[in-house]
């Protein structure tokens, strides 16, 4: 509540400087966004030993990317049997699953992955896992995305075009 006031050590100071609210808020142990991605893809059943869905996938994901990919997350050095884990995991149940559950459309919500994450999920395979990405199922979703990618542009022009059209049109029949 007040800014320039600091409360001397008792409830009732708190109280007095802060508001009643002030005893009402928690302050828990400072977790890292790999513990609160932990956490929430327990509260949720988002466990990849439960059947996959979407959202499991995508939960996975960002749990893999976020403990072995981005380093500001306060891990420091990845456990080796996590890592083995969540490999393993990959290959064998998040991947074949992905590679299963393709669907040939352009519209994302179809997919069973989004483009950024299969692009993020691509980088760190060749760098990291470079016999996991010659695998045939990671070649099949790199052949899908690719050509999904592919129709979009093709689509995005095809829709410029119809446009440049039809401006055309309009300029043609208001100059009669």
């Amino acid at each position: 509540m007040s800014e320039t006031r600091r409360p001397l050590g008792s409830l009732a100071s708190e109280v007095n400087v802060g508001g009643e609210e002030s005893l009402r808020r928690r302050v828990g142990p400072e977790r890292t966004p790999v513990e609160r991605q932990t956490m929430r893809m327990y509260e949720r059943r988002q466990e990849t030993w439960r059947r996959l869905n979407r959202d499991r996938v995508a939960a996975f994901l960002r749990l893999f990317l976020l403990y072995l990919v981005e380093g500001e997350n306060g891990v420091g050095r990845p456990h080796p049997e996590t890592v083995q884990s969540l490999n393993k995991a990959l290959v064998r149940r998040v991947i074949p699953w992905i590679k299963n559950h393709l669907t040939w459309t352009t519209m994302e919500r179809y997919w069973p992955m989004t483009l950024s994450q299969f692009k993020e999920l691509d980088q760190y395979l060749s760098e990291h896992m470079p016999r996991v990405h010659r695998d045939d199922d990671w070649g099949a979703l790199s052949y899908f995305f690719k050509v999904v990618v592919q129709e979009r542009r093709d689509e995005y022009k095809r829709l410029e075009e119809m446009e440049r059209e039809a401006m055309e049109s309009v300029r043609r029949v208001l100059q009669l």
